[in-house]
C-alpha cells in the first residue's frame, strides 16, 4: 500500500460541517490515546464559529482524512483556544493579545495524526500551508502553545518563544507532565523562518495549487 500521497486541502469549518465532526471526532480519539483529557482545543465551539479554518491531509489511495490542525482566529465572540488556559495566569499574555488583535492574530491548534501516519512530517506540512495562507485570510500574527514534544515542529517553521510571559514563555499544561511554551509567528516577514522553509511557504502564497515533493512524500496543495 502506497501512503506516500497526500492531498493538503483548506476547508472554513462552518462550510464544511461534516468534515468538521469528523476532525473533532479524530482529534479526540488521538488525544484519548494519549490518555489527555480536558484540553481546551478539544471543545466544540470553533465548529460554529466563521473564523476558524481547517488544514486535513487524506490519503490520495483511501481517500481517508488522515492528519489536521486548526487557524483558529482571535474575534470579539470567540478568542483563541489558548486564552482560556493563559488569561487566568498571565496578564502579560492579555496585553499581547490585544496589542497584536487589530492586526489579525490567530492560533495554530488541534493538530492530530491518525494511527498509522506518525512520522511522515503531516503537522509540518499542514502548519506550512497555514502559515502560507494565512495572510490571504488576514491572519499577520500565529499563536501557538506546543508542549516539549511538538515545539521542535513548530520551530522548524520559525516560531520563537514568547520568553516575557511564564518560564520563558513556558507553562505546565496541561498538567505536571508537559511543559508547554508559548509561541508565536509573524506571518508577513517570516523573518525568524529559516530559508529553505520561508522558500517553500513563499511558493505556497504565489501559487496555492500546485505539487510539492518532499522526501518520499508526494503532496498536493489545494488551499484556495
Amino acid at each position: 500500500m502506497n501512503r506516500n500521497e497526500f492531498e493538503i486541502r483548506m476547508l472554513r469549518s462552518v462550510d464544511h460541517p461534516e468534515v468538521a465532526m469528523q476532525f473533532a471526532r479524530e482529534q479526540q480519539e488521538v488525544l484519548r490515546l494519549f490518555g489527555v483529557n480536558g484540553i481546551t482545543s478539544a471543545k466544540q465551539a470553533w465548529q460554529s464559529d466563521p473564523n476558524t479554518y481547517m488544514f486535513i491531509a487524506i490519503d490520495t489511495e483511501t481517500q481517508q482524512m488522515v492528519a489536521g490542525m486548526r487557524l483558529d482566529r482571535e474575534s470579539d465572540s470567540k478568542p483563541i483556544p489558548m486564552a482560556e488556559a493563559l488569561t487566568p495566569i498571565s496578564a502579560e499574555f492579555c496585553d499581547l493579545v490585544n496589542t497584536l488583535k487589530p492586526l489579525g492574530l490567530a492560533e495554530g491548534c488541534g493538530w492530530w495524526v491518525k494511527e498509522g501516519y506518525a512520522g511522515k512530517g503531516l503537522p509540518g506540512i499542514l502548519l506550512r500551508a497555514g502559515v502560507s495562507i494565512s495572510t490571504e485570510l488576514g491572519i499577520n500574527y500565529i499563536f501557538g502553545f506546543p508542549h516539549q514534544h511538538t515545539k521542535p515542529i513548530m520551530s522548524k517553521y520559525g516560531f520563537i518563544a514568547v520568553d516575557v510571559l511564564g518560564e520563558n514563555g513556558s507553562f505546565l499544561y496541561p498538567d505536571n507532565r508537559y511543559r508547554s511554551t508559548v509561541v508565536e509567528l509573524n506571518t508577513q516577514t517570516l523573518h525568524t523562518t529559516p530559508k529553505a522553509e520561508r522558500e517553500r511557504i513563499i511558493s505556497l502564497r504565489r501559487n496555492p495549487v500546485q505539487n510539492m515533493q518532499e522526501g518520499e512524500l508526494n503532496l498536493k496543495f489545494h488551499l484556495n
